[in-house]
């Protein structure tokens, strides 16, 4: 079978939202904040792998544009200025960045005939879901299947599926056992650390 169709091929990048920040900062152990003016800001606690968030609509931060969020390297004393309470698991988050993100599209580098596995059972109770991610998480409960498989045995929207998948992927409750591809790693190089970026260009300013 070709995907000919644009709904079969559609992909967006990671780069484009706030998946790749979080697992820039998660990947690099850095505490963070991801800050909109207009939406409030998300903690990032690397090392305990919790966030916090103070947003007052997360789907739509979870569409802006990364290039107009701002990111801020926490150092300890601003990291106990935001620290309330315990922390959620990033993961929850995560699955939210990708399932919003996707808006019925694959994640670059993922395909419609891709072969995958469930690592664990996603708890629903917390996290945004399709009318049928209970079905499909039953199905690859059992073993691992493709894509195409899911639609037809489910009968089940190809856009709701991919949803499912982007959003899973980006929490680690699936993985890709087999794809139509080798989709290249991405290179997270840590966030640059805004206050040090300051102090050194206040130190070239002086000579």
């Amino acid at each position: 079978m070709q995907a000919e169709i644009d709904a079969l091929i559609e992909t967006f990048s990671a780069d484009e939202y706030i998946i790749n920040i979080i697992r820039r900062a998660m990947t690099n152990a850095q505490d963070i904040m991801i800050e909109s003016k207009s939406h409030g800001y998300i903690i990032i606690l690397a090392k305990e792998a919790e966030y916090f968030a103070k947003v007052d609509n997360l789907p739509e931060f979870c569409n802006m544009s990364a290039k107009s969020l701002k990111i801020t390297v926490l150092n300890e004393k601003k990291l106990n200025e935001y620290k309330t309470g315990i922390g959620r698991n990033i993961d929850e988050l995560l699955w939210q960045a990708g399932y919003y993100a996707s808006n019925g599209r694959l994640l670059e580098g993922c395909f419609w005939n891709d072969v995958i596995k469930l690592n664990y059972w996603p708890n629903f109770t917390r996290l945004p879901m399709t009318p049928n991610s209970l079905r499909i998480a039953a199905l690859l409960a059992v073993h691992p299947v493709t894509i195409e498989h899911t639609i037809l045995v489910l009968k089940v929207k190809r856009e709701e599926v991919y949803q499912f998948y982007c959003a899973s992927l980006c929490a680690g409750a699936v993985s890709t056992i087999k794809g139509n591809g080798d989709a290249p790693i991405p290179s997270l190089k840590p966030h640059r650390r805004n206050a040090l970026l300051g102090l050194l260009l206040s130190k070239i300013a002086s000579i």
